[in-house]
C-alpha cells in the first residue's frame, strides 16, 4: 500500500491510496460505501438481481461474488440500489468507484457491467448486444476481459461500445472510477490512469433523472459464462 494522499476535485475532498488509486474515504454531504461484508447482501442498500439458473447470492472473503453457469438460457446476477430506486443526482458531482475481478472472464453473449443505469434494471435486458438500455453510464466487458464505455442518455450523442485500451486478466483486481462532476464532460479512470480520453462523455439530457449504482451480469440464451468478484463500491456526491 502507498501512503495515504489527499485530492479536492468538484467541490469535494477524497482521500486515496498513492499506489492503487483506491479512494479510502470520500469527504462529502452524501456517502455511500459498501464492503461486502457478512454472508450476504445488505438488503438495505441493495437488492440483488437473479433470474433462473445462476448461483445465489455469495459473499466471500469480502467479495460479493456474481457468477454464471453454462446453461441456455437467459440468465442475470447483480447487485442493484435497493427497490432499484434512482436517488443519486448526476448534476451534483457525482462518483463512482469500484474495485472488482473478472474472475472468469465472459464469454460468448454475456456482458458484465459496473457503474450507473438511469432506469430500473430488468431481468434480461442487456446493453451491447441489444441496447435495451437507454440510459446508462457504465464500464463493460462484453464476452471478453477488453474493457468498454457505454454512456447514453436517450438524446443524442450515445457512445457505444468505445475502446479503453484495457484488457484484464482473470487473475487481476482493478480499480474502476466514474467522475461525473462535470455532466457535460465525464471521466472514466482504471487503477487511476484516465481511458477513452479522446471522447467527451456527456449525460446532459438526464439534468433531471437520478441514477443508481449497479454491477451485474446478462446474457441471452447462450452457454456464455463470467463470473466477478465484487470487492466494494464507493457512490458520493458533492451536494444533495
Amino acid at each position: 500500500m502507498g501512503a495515504t494522499r489527499a485530492k479536492w476535485r468538484g467541490n469535494q475532498l477524497a482521500f486515496y491510496d498513492g499506489t492503487t488509486y483506491e479512494t479510502v474515504r470520500p469527504v462529502a454531504p452524501r456517502v455511500l460505501i459498501e464492503d461486502f461484508e457478512g454472508d450476504t447482501l445488505n438488503t438495505d442498500k441493495w437488492l440483488y438481481s437473479s433470474t433462473a439458473n445462476e448461483d445465489t447470492q455469495a459473499v466471500n472473503i469480502g467479495d460479493a461474488v456474481l457468477t454464471f453457469t453454462a446453461d441456455v438460457t437467459q440468465q442475470e446476477s447483480g447487485v442493484l440500489a435497493a427497490g432499484n430506486s434512482l436517488d443519486w443526482d448526476p448534476t451534483k458531482g457525482l462518483i463512482y468507484e469500484a474495485r472488482l475481478r473478472l474472475s472468469v472472464l465472459p464469454t460468448l453473449l454475456t456482458e458484465a457491467h459496473w457503474g450507473f443505469l438511469g432506469e430500473a434494471q430488468v431481468d434480461d435486458k442487456q446493453i451491447c448486444s441489444a441496447e435495451d438500455y437507454l440510459k446508462e453510464c457504465v464500464f463493460t466487458a462484453d464476452g471478453s476481459g477488453i474493457i468498454t464505455i457505454n454512456c447514453d442518455d436517450n438524446v443524442a450523442g450515445a457512445q457505444h461500445a468505445v475502446a479503453t485500451g484495457v484488457t484484464v486478466l482473470a487473475t487481476d483486481y482493478h480499480v474502476y472510477k466514474i467522475d461525473i462532476t462535470n455532466i457535460a464532460d465525464i471521466k472514466f479512470y482504471i487503477d487511476g490512469v484516465g481511458v477513452a480520453t479522446g471522447t467527451t462523455f456527456t449525460l446532459d439530457s438526464l439534468v433531471a433523472d437520478t441514477l443508481q449504482p449497479v454491477a451485474f451480469l446478462t446474457k441471452n440464451a447462450d452457454a456464455g459464462l463470467g463470473t466477478m468478484l465484487l470487492d466494494y463500491i464507493r457512490v458520493w456526491q458533492a451536494t444533495r
